[in-house]
């Protein structure tokens, strides 16, 4: 997992005034010509000059390279000729528009700037000697919430109120980043109330996690909760309507999960909308994904209050972009253990937060892909620019902004600094696997197949009796990345995944693959006794707060991790493995 080909695509501005000035110059008398910065230049000006002034930060990094995760640095290689370990494919892929990050090469080639081809993530390479407490003083470490307090109160949002002077960056006495307002009590279709059960705006989903260091048994739990502006949760008279929600939430995940979502009986002459796209305001049993719109047909819009913002500003549904103003929210949890089994913990190590700030079209980011394309052949050496600011958090340059917590030494949960959120924005910031720079909800459990529809929290039912996911091919997600990577994390270190899917040659156990298939928790929750390594082994990073230098947590065999990369040069691996989205073309056979 080597090259970031991140957007800037607040800087298409840049591209587009460009263009504005060659027309003006048409207009106007020839005048001998001047050299001026070139258009990549111009459009990293106005990516700096239309971000908030509060995000011109370029802070100073210890990892001048804090955007490309420890991930990036796995050895690929064992030994000359030997085998390959890919985990690089999981991120780098050939893109589905509108991601137009096309950073499949990153498989086989470093194409890597030359100050990041030194290895920073140390804790990684070195990882400090795990916790010594005993079992009974760890789960009860985790078991303690440092998110609610005894008194049910959110324990974040009240230090937050009056944040001391080291999380106060402009010494204004108040803290102008996310202030956390989610309970994490949830109903049962996932909507997140307060303690006088009024909605938060926030519903937690149920997801098939990402593939790799995003397991359970590769170190944390986690959950991920979403909420649309106001504006999609009030009817057109500003009324709060659950039903509306619902419904907007659907168009959602059918233009981000691409496929139909099922709906209960709605009559379509209310809304004056066509939600199932037959061409008739009838009864609508269905969102339909219809991509492109037919011609001659009305656009699917969002319904309420929703139905009435300007689509320019804030968006339409269109096939893998969430409307302006999306917010997601995930925690990242200790393992516990109780009764012999493996659950998510109370206790938080962070709390991620993100929202996107600017709509961009689809042209919009096949420009500035573009010009980021040109600027890397340009200047191969140049780090990606970091806009930030210390309160408010990090932008992607893609139109997100993108915030964290996390556990601090005495155990509470405090600001992370600029560096500790960079390390986010490199996945988040433009690779060629997310969408709209995000992964879960793409990846949310199909309505219909799923308890809930999908609609629930980790909390009210564990990934026991999840089917595994499939790639277009048919073929089951989880065990093909086990086949390319050669085991159970990026770094080889997983010994138990080793042990249960692995025979002796290398090659995939087929009982264990037939059990995947039915039930996911048999590969990705780990057994009780190593949950309870991994959080010995992040209790040490923890009382060591030195997360610049890495944050995942490596227990079994030693990792596998490359301190420099050859620039250039070349991972070992013959061919980039190609996206599980993409369909197989057809044979004589098929």
């Amino acid at each position: 997992m080597r090259l970031r080909r991140v957007l800037g695509v607040v800087g298409v501005a840049g591209l587009l005034l460009a263009g504005a000035a060659g027309v003006l110059r048409e207009k106007t008398p020839a005048a001998p010509p001047v050299p001026g910065p070139s258009p990549v230049a111009r459009m990293r000006v106005a990516l700096e000059a239309s971000s908030p002034k509060h995000f011109r930060e370029r802070p100073p990094l210890f990892n001048p390279a804090a955007y490309l995760p420890a991930q990036c640095y796995a050895a690929t290689t064992e030994t000359p000729g030997g085998r390959t370990r890919n985990g690089c494919f999981a991120c780098h892929q050939t893109p589905r528009s509108p991601n137009a990050v096309d950073d499949a090469e990153a498989q086989t080639l470093l194409s890597v700037a030359r100050a990041a081809t030194e290895n920073h993530w140390t804790n990684v390479l070195r990882p400090p000697p795990p916790s010594e407490l005993p079992e009974a003083e760890v789960l009860a470490w985790v078991r303690t919430s440092n998110y609610v307090d005894a008194r049910g109160g959110l324990r974040l949002a009240e230090a937050l109120a009056n944040p001391p002077a080291a999380w106060d960056g402009n010494g204004d006495g108040r803290w102008d980043g996310y202030t956390p307002d989610c309970w994490f009590s949830t109903d049962e279709e996932g909507f997140d109330r307060s303690p006088d059960g009024a909605l938060t705006g926030w519903r937690a989903f149920a997801y098939a996690p990402f593939p790799g260091m995003f397991w359970p048994t590769n170190g944390s739990a986690g959950d991920v909760f979403i909420r649309l502006p106001e504006a999609f949760r009030r009817d057109g008279a500003g009324r709060e309507s659950q039903a509306l929600y619902r419904l907007n939430l659907a168009i959602v995940e059918a233009y981000i999960r691409r496929e139909d979502v099922p709906l209960p009986p709605t009559d379509e002459r209310e809304l004056d909308v066509d939600l199932d796209g037959d061409g008739v305001l009838g009864t609508a049993t269905r969102v339909a994904f219809v991509w492109p719109p037919k011609p001659g047909r009305p656009p699917l819009h969002y319904v309420g209050r929703a139905a009435r913002l300007d689509r320019t500003k804030e968006g339409w549904p269109a096939a893998g972009l969430f409307p302006r103003g999306t917010e997601f929210l995930h925690s990242l949890r200790y393992l516990d253990v109780e009764g012999g089994q493996v659950r998510m913990a109370a206790r938080m190590k962070e709390l991620r937060y993100m929202r996107k700030l600017h709509w961009r079209t689809y042209s919009d980011l096949q420009l500035a892909a573009e010009a980021e394309v040109r600027e890397k052949v340009k200047h191969p050496d140049k780090l990606k620019t970091v806009l930030a600011d210390v309160e408010r958090g990090v932008t992607t340059g893609t139109g997100w902004l993108m915030q964290g917590f996390i556990e601090a030494e005495d155990g509470a949960l405090r600001p992370q600094n600029v560096e500790e959120t960079t390390a986010c924005i490199g996945c988040h910031g433009g690779v060629g696997a997310n969408t709209d720079s995000t992964f879960s909800f793409a990846r949310k459990l199909a309505p219909g197949a799923a308890h809930q529809d999908g609609w629930y929290h980790w909390g009210a039912r564990g990934l026991k009796g999840i089917p595994e996911p499939r790639r277009a091919d048919g073929r089951g997600e989880y065990a093909h990345w086990l086949e390319q990577v050669g085991g159970g994390d990026d770094y080889g270190s997983n010994d138990e995944v080793q042990a249960r899917f692995f025979r002796g040659d290398g090659t995939l156990k087929p009982d264990a693959v037939k059990a995947l298939t039915r039930d996911i928790s048999t590969l990705i929750v780990p057994s009780p006794r190593r949950a309870l390594q991994l959080d010995r082994a992040y209790l040490a990073l923890v009382k060591a707060q030195r997360f610049e230098r890495g944050r995942d947590v490596v227990v079994g065999a030693p990792p596998k991790v490359n301190a420099r990369l050859e620039q250039d040069g070349e991972t070992g691996i013959p061919e980039a493995v190609a996206p599980g989205w993409l369909v197989p073309p057809k044979t004589a056979a098929r």
